[in-house]
């Protein structure tokens, strides 16, 4: 099997079968409230005076604030480039579902990177497993 027939496997992989939506699927219980997003890719800044900035491509502010859980969870929620979002409106349940999805997150690295040990021993295993999540906007902060 060559390099980019494996990508191609695990991007179907874990798009069809192992990702889970995020962030609905792990906030059904949760009292939430809309969140506006600019509908196109944002990234952190550096932490400033405790204080994170999300800016999108055209350096506009999507979000100041001081709880980088909420920024994970704006982070990881903008990987289809919604036009809003869902919130949970109690921060520990904000923080719970960051963290399963990590979780979740953590699983997939685990399971691809042996699976690169099985397939292609001889590849680069960080090279092939960034070019799969590059390729599906998947990233784990």
């Amino acid at each position: 099997m060559t390099e980019q027939e494996f990508i191609k496997i695990w991007i179907e992989k874990i798009e069809n079968d192992l990702l889970t939506k995020f962030p609905d699927d792990f906030i059904k219980e949760y009292e939430t409230k809309p969140f506006r997003l600019p509908g196109k890719s944002f990234s952190i800044t550096s932490e400033l005076f405790g204080q994170y900035e999300v800016l999108d491509v055209d350096d506009k502010m999507v979000i100041q604030t001081d709880d980088y859980s909420l920024v994970k969870y704006l982070l990881y929620a903008n990987r289809t480039k919604p036009a809003s979002v869902l919130v949970p409106v109690e921060n520990k349940e904000l923080q719970t579902a960051v963290k399963e999805y990590e979780k979740l997150l953590d699983s997939i690295i685990k399971n691809l990177m042996k699976e690169i040990k099985i397939v292609l021993p001889t590849s680069d295993q960080l090279k092939i497993s960034n070019q799969i999540f590059n390729r599906i906007n998947l990233t784990r902060y």
